[in-house]
C-alpha cells in the first residue's frame, strides 16, 4: 500500500490544516496546467491527489491508519493474510472488512463521496482549481469612490477580458475576490477564484489611515495667535475650518464624515483630520522685522 503521508511529505499526525496546505503546495507544482506533456508531473498529481482524497476526509484517514499500524509485511495491512487462491479476496470474504479493502486497494468501483476509483488506481474525483491573485493599481480617489477595471487574466490556455468593480472604502492591501474566476479545475472539479490585490498611488495632499484621511495645512502666524478662518482641502472640494487662538504648530483639527467610506460597512463615514503647521514669510522685510523685534521686547513669553 502506498505511503500517503510520505506522498504528501506530512508526518502521521499531521494537522487537517498541515495536510491541506501540503496538497495545495505541490497540486500547484505538479497540476497538469503547469506542467503540458509531463507525463512524470501528470502522474505525481495523481498520487497526490489519491493521497489528498483520503487523508483530507476523516473516515477514510480513520480506516487507512487503522490498516497501517502494523506495516505491510508480505501480506495485507494490520497484520492480515489472504487464505484460499493466490489472489485477494472478494469484497463478501470479510463481511463489513470486504468494504474497507476495497477502499483501501481501490477494486470494484467502490463510490466513496463525490468520486469513484477503480482496481486500477485511477481517481475521478474532482479537484478544485488554484486561486489566482493579481495585483491591481488604482488612484487615491476611485479607493474612496470605488471603480471599475477591466482586466485580462490567464485561466488555464486562455486569456479573458474581466471588467472588475472595486468597491468604495478598499485600502492598499485589500483583497477583491472574484469567485470561480481563477484557475480552472481537473477532472470535473469547479474553478478557483480570482482574488484582485489593491494597490492605491499616493495622493500630493492626502494620506489614510483605515477610514480617516489626513492634510497638513499651512496657516500664518496671525491665524495661530489671533485665530481666524483657513480654507482646507477635502475629498469633494474646499471647506472653510475655523482656527481658535492660541493655535499651535502640528495642532490636530477634526472636519467629520470627510473621510473615506469603511469597506464592508455601509453608511459608514471615517473622519478628515487636519494638522496645521504655522508658516513664518519667507523673506520678511526689514519693517516686518523691526515691529516683531520691538513686541518681543514690549510682550515676552516663553513657551
Amino acid at each position: 500500500m502506498k505511503d500517503y503521508y510520505q506522498t504528501l511529505g506530512v508526518s502521521k499526525s499531521a494537522s487537517d490544516e498541515e495536510i491541506k496546505k501540503a496538497y495545495r503546495r505541490l497540486a500547484k507544482q505538479y497540476h497538469p496546467d503547469a506542467n503540458k506533456g509531463n507525463k512524470d508531473a501528470e502522474e505525481r498529481f495523481k498520487e497526490i491527489s489519491e493521497a489528498y482524497n483520503t487523508l483530507s476526509d476523516k473516515d477514510a484517514r480513520k480506516k487507512y491508519d487503522l490498516f497501517t499500524q502494523g506495516g505491510m509485511g508480505g501480506g495485507a495491512p494490520g497484520g492480515f493474510h489472504w487464505e484460499g487462491g493466490g489472489g485477494a479476496p472478494g469484497a463478501g470474504d470479510f463481511g463489513d472488512l470486504g468494504d474497507l479493502f476495497s477502499q483501501l486497494f481501490n477494486m470494484g468501483g467502490v463510490k466513496r463521496g463525490p468520486y469513484t476509483q477503480d482496481w486500477t488506481g485511477k481517481t475521478e474525483r474532482p479537484v478544485s482549481g488554484q486561486d489566482t491573485v493579481a495585483d491591481v493599481e488604482i488612484g487615491f480617489n476611485e479607493a474612496i469612490e470605488g471603480s471599475q477595471r477591466k482586466i485580462s487574466i490567464k485561466r488555464g490556455d486562455k486569456v479573458e477580458n474581466l471588467t472588475v468593480k472595486i468597491p468604495a472604502g478598499v485600502d492598499n492591501g485589500s483583497k477583491v475576490r472574484m469567485a470561480g474566476k481563477g484557475q480552472p479545475g481537473f477532472g470535473g472539479g469547479k474553478s478557483g477564484d480570482l482574488y484582485l490585490r489593491i494597490r492605491v498611488s499616493p495622493h500630493p495632499k492626502f494620506w489614510r489611515e483605515g477610514a480617516d484621511i489626513y492634510t497638513e495645512v499651512p496657516i500664518t502666524i496671525y491665524n495661530a495667535v489671533l485665530g481666524g478662518e483657513v480654507k482646507v482641502p477635502t475629498l469633494t472640494g474646499e471647506a472653510k475650518m475655523k482656527i481658535p487662538s492660541g493655535t499651535e504648530s502640528g495642532q490636530k483639527f477634526r472636519l467629520k464624515g470627510k473621510g473615506a467610506p469603511e469597506l464592508g460597512k455601509k453608511g459608514k463615514i471615517g473622519d478628515e483630520f487636519v494638522i496645521v503647521q504655522i508658516t513664518p514669510p519667507k523673506k520678511p522685510n526689514s519693517a516686518f522685522k523691526k515691529a516683531l523685534e520691538d513686541l518681543a521686547k514690549e510682550y515676552p513669553y516663553e513657551p
